[in-house]
């Protein structure tokens, strides 16, 4: 199994158990939406409650949400306006370009920093259709994940995408 890891921060952000592709120097993740509930089922146990037994029973929770998030304890954060996230990015580029180097010394920044300027300019065209989530740790100066309900080609229905810059990126086998 394959661990991705914000290049920053060294959250866990993501694993290769999801539907993964690269597109304009993003991961997509295809998401689920899904609720979890942690009421056991004492069926399941060997338990045969009897009709002359009551049992105390407990309070059963769940919760909601896409998986992707929710299984990689991703924390939701957020920027009020495209400005904000402009500010983040840029700081962000800086941290990416340096683990860029340190991993690639060879690479070509300038050919690089362009392909990450088109990167972007597309998330802040669409800024308003993105949900943010930071990784477990809450750092906000780490690979921010992005999410976008879309409907997949062929289907009417939308489903959630988790998109990751894959420069801020690294891939750890487990």
């Amino acid at each position: 199994m394959k661990v991705y890891k914000c290049c920053v921060t060294g959250d866990e952000l993501f694993t290769d158990t999801y539907p993964i592709e690269v597109t304009g120097g993003l991961y997509r993740i295809k998401g689920k939406y899904v609720t979890r509930s942690d009421k056991v089922d004492d069926a399941l146990l060997g338990a045969n409650p009897s009709a002359e037994e009551q049992s105390e029973g407990t309070d059963d929770t769940a919760i909601s949400g896409i998986n992707v998030i929710l299984d990689n304890r991703l924390m939701p954060t957020g920027f009020g306006t495209k400005k904000e996230y402009m500010a983040y990015f840029k700081d962000f580029v800086k941290r990416m370009e340096e683990y860029k180097r340190s991993i690639c010394p060879n690479v070509d920044i300038e050919k690089w920093r362009l392909e990450v300027q088109a990167t972007f300019k597309h998330v802040a065209a669409n800024f308003k259709d993105y949900e943010f989530f930071t990784g477990e740790s809450s750092n906000p100066d780490g690979n921010i994940a992005l999410v976008k309900w879309e409907a997949p080609e062929g289907e009417t229905d939308e489903v959630p995408y988790v998109y990751f810059f894959v420069d801020g990126v690294k891939e750890e086998k487990v």
